[in-house]
């Protein structure tokens, strides 16, 4: 009889997600080093901030979210794992001007 297996990955709980400027540009230029690949951003308290953080992501309107600009050149998920709300982001490079 055949087994199939389910990969596990252990790993630390995902940390609390960054909200100033200066990290986020730390962040966002080692994405930019590494574009297509995705990266845990961090965790939020609950599913509706996870998800206003990603959308301000991707507009890039608020300050501290400019490390992300331009507008598009950054792709943003959120996932709900084990109770715990990520964002994850990946550069695409592009993105309006």
């Amino acid at each position: 009889m055949s087994e199939t297996t389910t990969p596990i990955r252990f790993e630390e709980p995902a940390p609390r997600a960054p909200r100033g400027a200066k990290s986020r540009q730390v962040f966002a230029d080692a994405l930019r080093a590494r574009p297509g690949e995705w990266a845990l951003l961090g965790q939020y308290s609950n599913p509706g901030t996870a998800r206003t953080t990603a959308y301000d992501i991707r507009q890039t309107k608020n300050a501290q979210d400019q490390p992300f600009a331009p507008s598009g050149a950054f792709e943003v998920e959120q996932r709900t794992i084990v109770g715990e709300h990520r964002l994850y982001v990946r550069y695409v490079g592009g993105g309006a001007a």
